[in-house]
Formats: C-alpha cells, structure tokens, sequence
C-alpha cells in the first residue's frame, strides 16, 4: 500500500489527475443514473435534501473540473515562470485534499446529503487555497527577481481566484438552497473560472506543440487577444448576474470573433498528428457554443422566441472543456509517464464518445430540454468515455513506462 501511494505522490500531477477521472467517470455515472431516474423510470437515487438536478453544476465545476486544472498547472507553472518543479511537501496536501474531497462527495451524492456534499466542496477548497498560496508565491518571487510579468501565470491565477469565489456560493447553496447563490456559483465557475483557464492554456500551449510538430506552423498568441478574451468573458459574467440576458449577445458575438479567429490562425496547413488535432477540433466548439448563446440572447433581444434550453453553454461545457480535458490529460498523461506521444485506441473512443455526448445534448436543448437525450448523452459518455478513465488510472497508479522518476 505504501509503495502504491509512493507511486500516485511520485508527481504533481499524478494524484489530481487521478481523482479528475475518477470524477470524470463516477459523477457521469451518478448524473446519469439520476436523469434516468428523473425522466424515464423512478428508482429513488434523486431523492435528497435538494433538487437533485441542481447538484451536478457544483460537483463538475468546482471538484471534478479543478482537479485537472492543478493536476496541469502544478506540473507547469513553475516552468512558465522559470523556477523548479514543486516539492512533494508542496503538492501533496494538494492532491490529498481533491482525492479525499472526491471520496466525500461520492458518498454524499449517494446518499443525498447537501450538507456532507457542502463539506466535500470546502476539503477541495483547502487544496485550492494552498494551490494559490504556492502559485503566488511563484508570482511574486518573479516580481522581486526583476523577472516577468509572465502573463499567462497571472491569467491563470485570477480565474483560480473566481473559481474559488464561485465554490464559496456553492457551498452558502448547499446549505441554504438559495437560488440566487447557485445563480453566482454558476456563472463565476464558467464565465469566471473555466473559460479562462481553458483560453489561457489554450492561448498558451496550442500555438508552442504547432510550433513543435507542424511544419513551418508560424506561432501566433499575442497578448492582446488574451486582454480582449478577459474583457469580454467579465462583460458576460456581469450581465449574466445581473439578468440582462437581453444583452449578452454583445459579448457573446466578440467571443465569437475572437475564439474563430484563434481557430482560424491555429489550424494547422500542413499534415498534423492526431494527438495535436484533438486540441484543434475541441476548440472548436469554442466558437459555437458562443454562436449558439449570442443567437439565443439576440432573439431575446429582439422580442421574439428562440428556446434552445442550455444547450448553447453545455457545447462549452461538453463540446470544448470534455475535448480539451481528453486532449490535454491524454498529453501529459503519455509525456509524462514515459509513453510515446499518440493517441490509442481508447483516447479516439472518448474523444469521439464526448462529441457525440455533446450533440445529444444540444439535441435535447433544441426539443425543449427533452429527458431522454439527457440520458442519452450521459449514457453515451459512460460507454465510451469510462474506458479511457480506467486506462489513464491505471497509469497513475504505476510506474513510468522508462523507469525514471516521476
């Protein structure tokens, strides 16, 4: 047992990667389970203290989503910024906090349990806080070195601030189920926490493996674009909070031009790997969940109906963040485990399982938010996608492939 926890602890990104697929496939499974039980056929799982259909925002985008986002940001802040690697002592609590917090949250949402759920969260916000301790540490230690700014590192660090902020109303939801707290919660973990994140890697990494494996590729990443990302994605949060869903067409029309526009200029013009490829086409539903908002509010606006549900938000959410999550965790999982660099036969099934759970769920937006395609999408997500979460747990839980250390 202790050799197995020596091996998870090996790395930083080891444990939280761990507890992110782990996620990635257990909360699927209960969410779908839960859809089954709401809209098909009553098996009591969806029973609790609180609208069970409320309690898959909070756990997804506040325990399952930030696991990986540390898992990566751990391994490579430090580099970004031009320092060592974190220690064990640094990224232990860490992912001990997010894997024990997992455990936790399981158990609550079997049980229907809010206030054990709201003490799951708050375990993970103890490794977020001390995550951020040794992220502005780095920050400032490159401030005082006379080195910097490294704009990516403080990209980075802000959208951890609101995700933080956003798990704080989660938990005040949980434990008074009040409605306007879930509202914040909500709109600070995506507009606030997962789409910076995901722009700044994105805006980050994507351009430098071109770079790396395509030929004559010309890198393309200016700052402004990563200025121009934050102001618009606040004007969005803002207006989402404060209920002028009327206007976020405005924002949502530049996030369309700004995110084809990074997908215009990233797109490779010579032949590409598969493994940098899945980076591309997940992107690309950047541009068309935002289309599908920026449709959704014009019509609004307009005076005239135009219902897609949420559709339009979970083609960020499933379309762009489950491809980029396979893409990315698939890349630092082989880099970093001793692998050769490609894709294999389970990552193309969960790649092609989260388009199509992405479809299905755009599906059910477009016919009224039909129950059967909810479960369709979760089913969908399970079949194929569930292999590909034991394979990289599996890798976690062993030695690297070429025997050095790490």
């Amino acid at each position: 047992m202790l050799v197995r926890l020596a091996v998870v602890f090996a790395a930083a990104h080891r444990p939280l990667f761990l507890a992110g697929v782990l996620n990635f496939a257990l909360l699927m499974i209960w969410w779908t389970v839960t859809l089954f039980d709401i809209y098909i056929w009553p098996i009591g799982i969806a029973s609790g203290e609180g609208p069970a259909s409320l309690l898959h925002a909070p756990v997804m985008l506040f325990l399952m989503v930030p696991s990986f986002f540390f898992g990566f940001l751990l391994t490579v802040f430090p580099r970004w910024i031009g320092y060592p690697d974190l220690d064990q002592q640094q990224y232990v609590p860490i992912g001990s906090a997010f894997i024990i917090a997992s455990v936790v949250a399981w158990t609550a949402l079997v049980g229907g349990n809010n206030n054990l759920l709201a003490i799951g969260l708050c375990i993970a916000g103890l490794g977020w806080l001390t995550a951020l301790w040794h992220m502005i540490a780095l920050l400032t230690a490159e401030r005082r070195d006379g080195k910097g700014p490294t704009w990516h590192g403080w990209s980075a660090f802000a959208a951890l601030c609101f995700g933080l902020a956003g798990l704080g109303f989660s938990v005040k939801f949980l434990l008074t189920l009040d409605a306007q707290a879930y509202q914040i919660a909500s709109s600070l973990g995506t507009f606030g926490f997962l789409l910076p994140i995901f722009f700044t890697v994105a805006h980050r990494m994507i351009p430098f493996f071109a770079g790396n494996v395509v030929k004559d590729y010309v890198v393309w990443r200016p700052y402004w674009l990563l200025a121009l990302l934050w102001v618009f994605l606040m004007a969005h949060l803002v207006m989402q909070i404060c209920g002028y869903n009327d206007l976020q067409f405005v924002s949502a029309a530049a996030l369309f031009t700004l995110t084809a526009t990074m997908l215009w200029r990233w797109w490779p013009r010579q032949q590409a790997p598969g493994l940098f490829m899945v980076l591309i086409w997940g992107f690309a539903w950047a541009p068309i969940g935002f289309a599908l908002i920026a449709t959704v509010s014009f019509a609004e606006f307009a005076g005239f109906g135009f219902g897609l549900g949420k559709a339009p938000v979970h083609a960020l959410y499933i379309g762009m963040a489950g491809s980029l999550v396979i893409a990315m965790v698939t890349r630092v999982t082989l880099g970093h485990s001793g692998r050769p660099l490609a894709m294999n036969r389970l990552s193309w099934l969960a790649f092609s399982g989260i388009q199509l759970s992405a479809i299905a769920r755009i599906v059910a937006g477009v016919r009224g938010e039909h129950g059967h395609w909810f479960v369709l999408a979760g089913g969908v997500w399970i079949l194929l996608v569930t292999p590909w979460t034991v394979r990289q747990a599996r890798i976690y839980l062993t030695k690297r492939a070429d025997g050095k250390a790490g």
